[in-house]
């Protein structure tokens, strides 16, 4: 099966969903195979971006800018609503910047996120991915505050998010320790009923037997809003890893997005692992 059929199928599924708008972008780490749907479609960011919040703070880092071990006190005031643990937590509790990371992409903590964006800039993210040449990858706003007006949301292309994490993965943005860490920290997302859900995940060293499906490792971000359902990572199979970002938006049936989604991880999969 070539590229252009892969595209055909993701179409067909993208279609089952009762609605709603499929930006896809996935691409081989080993070879010149991609796949693409709407790859330059913009897309309400959601939780996504954060990985480029992740990618600043690493490189203030690196720069010197900031200590990931500097603790910073949680205030009443920083809690917003939506994803995470830290706006049930008493005021006062300190934590170290690097925990604020984890806690913003595994658990997708939207308190987390937007005490990263005061410590960083949200301006400093836009910046830093225009460097890279990601212009389509924009912070506008904190997450889950309240605005006078609606202003237009963060937003991402499928093309420029999947160009992020292959950046990542090659180890060619900030530094390869930092791109090492911040592979670790998606390697523990939590939110795994998207682009894993349908892959040959193990939970455990005994579940796959020979013969089955090759064992992969996800790095990877989730994001929802109304409407909205999206995942972006990478997929470690053995000699065949590969990149991808799986957008929707206008979802009239999120629960069909989110199968959509699930259908159009495994396409790649088989595409991209060669099964």
């Amino acid at each position: 099966m070539d590229a252009a059929e892969v595209e055909a199928r993701l179409a067909a599924i993208a279609a089952t969903a009762g609605g709603g708008v499929f930006g896809v972008a996935a691409r081989s780490l080993h070879g010149p195979q991609e796949v693409l749907l709407n790859p330059d479609e913009p897309f309400n960011a959601a939780s996504v971006i954060k990985i480029a919040i992740m990618v600043e703070v690493f490189r203030q880092a690196e720069e010197g800018l900031l200590d990931l071990e500097t603790r910073v006190r949680l205030r009443d005031t920083d809690k917003v609503g939506g994803s995470g643990i830290l706006r049930v937590l008493s005021p006062g509790v300190e934590l170290p910047i690097i925990d604020l990371v984890r806690l913003m992409i595994v658990v997708s903590d939207n308190t987390a996120s937007n005490i990263l964006l005061d410590i960083v800039g949200m301006e400093r993210v836009n910046e830093t991915m225009r460097s890279l040449g990601f212009t389509e990858i924009v912070l506008r706003r904190k997450f889950m505050m309240v605005p006078v007006a609606r202003p237009i949301p963060n937003t991402i292309t499928p093309r420029d998010m999947t160009g992020l994490l292959e950046k990542i993965a090659r180890c060619q943005v900030v530094s390869a320790w930092a791109c090492g860490e911040m592979v670790r920290i998606m390697k523990e997302q939590q939110h795994n009923d998207l682009i894993p859900a349908l892959l040959p995940v193990p939970r455990d060293e005994d579940q796959l037997l020979a013969g089955e499906m090759p064992r992969v490792e996800i790095a990877h971000k989730t994001g929802s809003v109304s409407g909205v359902r999206h995942d972006a990572g990478i997929v470690y199979v053995p000699g065949r890893d590969y990149v991808l970002t799986i957008l929707s938006k206008d979802l009239s049936s999120p629960r069909d997005g989110e199968e959509a989604i699930r259908r159009i991880s495994l396409e790649l999969y088989r595409y991209f692992a060669g099964v």
